[in-house]
This record gives structure tokens, sequence and C-alpha cells, in this order.
């Protein structure tokens, strides 16, 4: 194991391979902007021969045409059993995931909810629930430990700290997507990494586009680290647009 990996997901996989024999299924929630690339590809070998659903969260952020294009792709996985996209934060989800999972797990339906840290595993668990019952936020890793919720009904949900695969976590666009910490000196790197992606309508010229809103310096210079935080910031609340970080045909996606 990774020197650097922390404890709590070193226990959160020990959780996983103890409960796998037990659960009807494990949700794995990914972003669907980078379904790929946000899945803990080691999870396959904790669960053992438990059902695999797969939820491509925060799906109203992603291109239309590649999330559709990645559920097809997804679903030729003979270890997935679903392949649900959602927007955990949209009321619909709740009866777009219910209606997959019912022809999945048969009652009583006792659910894993697994998946990188911030990828929306607690908000989705909320709108399950209908309640905010799981600690949600924008910081990563705020799940520290298992949580068991039982609100009747036939189910039962446990909601596990994120997992980061270690090989991925120098990848910008984890970083970018808020789910491996980014350092001060990265801000700007991430940010230019990320402007290749964006429609040149959307944000043609990044200095005219910091210049008019106000992000100067003495002397009427670019306040280029206000203006790179800007642009990360209007990406993951989706003001450039429905963007997809990669599709099924990119080889480097992990």
């Amino acid at each position: 194991m990774e020197q650097w990996y922390p404890g709590h997901m070193v226990a959160t996989q020990r959780h996983i391979r103890e409960l796998a024999p037990y659960v009807g299924a494990f949700l794995e929630v990914v972003d669907a902007r980078a379904p790929r690339l946000t899945r803990h590809r080691p999870l396959l070998t904790w669960i053992g021969r438990a059902p695999l659903v797969l939820v491509l969260n925060k799906a109203d952020l992603a291109d239309q045409a590649v999330t559709r294009a990645w559920v097809r792709w997804l679903a030729n996985d003979r270890r997935v059993a679903a392949v649900v996209p959602l927007t955990a934060k949209d009321p619909s989800a709740k009866g777009v995931l219910q209606g997959a999972l019912a022809s999945v797990v048969e009652p009583p339906r006792r659910l894993v909810v697994v998946g990188m840290p911030n990828v929306g595993k607690s908000t989705l668990l909320n709108r399950m629930l209908g309640r905010n019952q799981a600690a949600t936020g924008a910081k990563p890793g705020l799940t520290r430990g298992p949580q068991w919720i039982r609100p009747g009904g036939g189910w039962e949900w446990l909601d596990m700290p994120g997992v980061v695969t270690p090989a991925k976590t120098k990848d910008w666009r984890l970083k970018v997507l808020n789910m491996v910490k980014l350092g001060p000196e990265e801000i700007e790197v991430a940010a230019a990494e990320l402007q290749s992606w964006i429609p040149g309508d959307r944000l043609n010229n990044r200095e005219e586009w910091a210049r008019g809103r106000g992000y100067l310096l003495a002397g009427g210079r670019i306040d280029e680290l206000r203006a790179a935080q800007a642009v990360l910031t209007e990406f993951r609340q989706g003001k450039f647009g429905r963007i997809s970080l990669e599709s099924p045909e990119d080889t480097d996606g992990g």
C-alpha cells in the first residue's frame, strides 16, 4: 500500500471485503464527465460476486452525447449489472435509481454506496432517503467512516468514505473535478489544461474574459490566479455548459 494512502481509505477496503457476501449490490458513483477516470478499479476485486451498479452522477454537467456513448460502452462490462446516468441533486434521481435497482436487487435491499471523494455519494444517498442524513460538503473526504442508514421499507444503505486510486492522483482532471486536493501552485496550470476543453465560444479569450470581470492587479495587469480560480469554479458550476473530460474513445483515462 502506498504510504500516502489515508488510514480511513485502507479501512474502507477492509469493510468492503467483509461486507461483500452479505449485501444486495454495490453502487459505485462516478462523475459523468469522466466515468472511466473516476472509477476505482480495485473495487472489482473487493466485492466478489455482488452486483455492481454504476451511477454516472452530475450528468447535467456532462455532454449528453458523450454520456450516451459511455452508457453503451460501460454496459458491455460483464461485471456491471446496470449503468444509470443521473443528477443526485435532481428530485427525479430517486425514481430513476429505484427503477434500475428493482431489476438488480430483490428485497430486502442492502446497498453499499462507494466511489471517489466528493463524487456525490452522500448527496445521492440523501436523495434516496428523502432527508439530509448523510454528511455532505464541497471538501473531499468528508465521510470518514461507514454509516448504515435504515429508513425502512426493506431498504438499508451504507455510505462509505471515498477511495482514490493512487496512480490517478496526479491527473489534473481529478483536481479540476475536486476529487483530489488542488494545491495553490497548481491552480493556474489546471485552469490552463481545462481551457483547452472549453468551447471557444464560451471562453474565447481568457484575458478579455478576466478583464471583463475585473480580475486586475495594479497597473491593469491580469490577476492570473484569480482568473484561474474563476475558470475552475465556473466549470464546476456548469457555467461553461455541458463538458465531458473524456470519452470512450480515449485511451489515457486509466
